[in-house]
């Protein structure tokens, strides 16, 4: 990916003037001025959520601390995604920003700890692993500053790079940690999906930064490469022939589309996000990101997008034929 997607499909970098423009602008909405009655519905709003969730944190530290689930009938810990305490790392920007501070802390010593190589006997599912863990461990440093998070994080994704190594540097599904050998989660295919080889780009493009290592950033943008370079719908594919409406059945050894079903439903819908994402994230500059998502935004609603007769939206499959 020429300067890492930095340059969109026609060669041309971001316009500086609609940088300044763009760069005044906040994420986070601007709320209006609340009477005294509508904070405090507020702030009992706010403690409701956080008993509920300090209940179910609650019967998780009982009964499966550190363990990936708690089954709830049997309250018994369960193992589904390594046995690295996937419930504990997904939850620690929540246990920051809920102000729960020393559960934050007692789960902080826990990640510190943790062995990734010891991978429960299981197969790690490379996007999975890294939207949960090395999402969940970049959160927990932005919002605490604390290098153990970083370390962990840089820690498991160069142990996920090896998923990578095929002959165009798409992503296996599945990879063994102590081998680094990667597979399909169908067992003898290289099927995959459009979600499973396009949703690295965001923690990635976050952890090249972090770490001053742009190898992560790179191996995340060549997917785009790749895809846009084998399903070129000027060249007759025919599973991809409406520009922006990218198929959800991909094969990751051929690079090519081998289907035509394009949905924003699971499969598909992370690979959309994270082209946002990403480009927000990039202080605007990941031009391509920004490219392909507007294509594919007016793509969808030109053949995506519907009203029933009572005025209600909705999205649906479209087959591309």
């Amino acid at each position: 990916a020429a300067a890492g997607g930095m340059f969109d499909r026609k060669g041309q970098m971001a316009n500086p003037d609609r940088l300044a423009v763009l760069r005044q602008r906040t994420v986070q909405h601007s709320f209006s001025d609340e009477t005294p009655d509508e904070r405090e519905i507020r702030h009992e709003r706010a403690a409701a959520i956080k008993k509920g969730f300090l209940y179910a944190w609650n019967g998780y530290k009982k009964y499966a601390y550190g363990a990936d689930e708690i089954d709830v009938l049997a309250k018994k810990p369960k193992t589904t995604r390594n046995g690295w305490g996937a419930t504990l790392v997904d939850a620690l920007d929540t246990l920051w920003i809920m102000d729960l501070k020393d559960e934050f802390w007692e789960a902080r010593d826990f990640v510190a700890k943790l062995d990734f190589r010891k991978d429960g006997g299981q197969l790690a599912k490379v996007f999975e692993t890294n939207i949960r863990y090395v999402g969940g461990l970049l959160s927990a440093y932005e919002l605490s500053q604390d290098k153990v998070f970083l370390q962990k994080a840089a820690e498991l994704a160069d142990l996920l790079l090896p998923a990578f190594n095929t002959p165009f540097g798409l992503p296996w599904q599945m990879i063994n940690i102590t081998t680094g050998v990667g597979s399909s989660e169908s067992p003898g295919k290289t099927s995959t999906n459009l979600a499973e080889i396009g949703t690295f780009q965001m923690e990635f493009f976050r952890l090249s930064q972090l770490t001053r290592n742009s190898t992560y950033h790179e191996m995340a943008q060549k997917v785009l490469t790749v895809m846009l370079e084998k399903n070129n719908p000027a060249d007759g594919n025919p599973n991809y022939v409406i520009p922006g409406l990218y198929p959800i059945d991909y094969d990751m050894i051929t690079g090519k589309f081998t289907g035509r079903a394009a949905y924003w439903g699971g499969g598909g819908d992370s690979f959309y996000e994270y082209l946002i994402k990403t480009y927000i994230l990039s202080d605007f500059m990941l031009q391509r990101n920004l490219e392909l998502w507007t294509e594919s935004i007016q793509a969808f609603k030109q053949y995506a997008v519907a009203r029933s007769t009572q005025g209600s939206l909705f999205t649906g499959f479209v087959d591309g034929a």
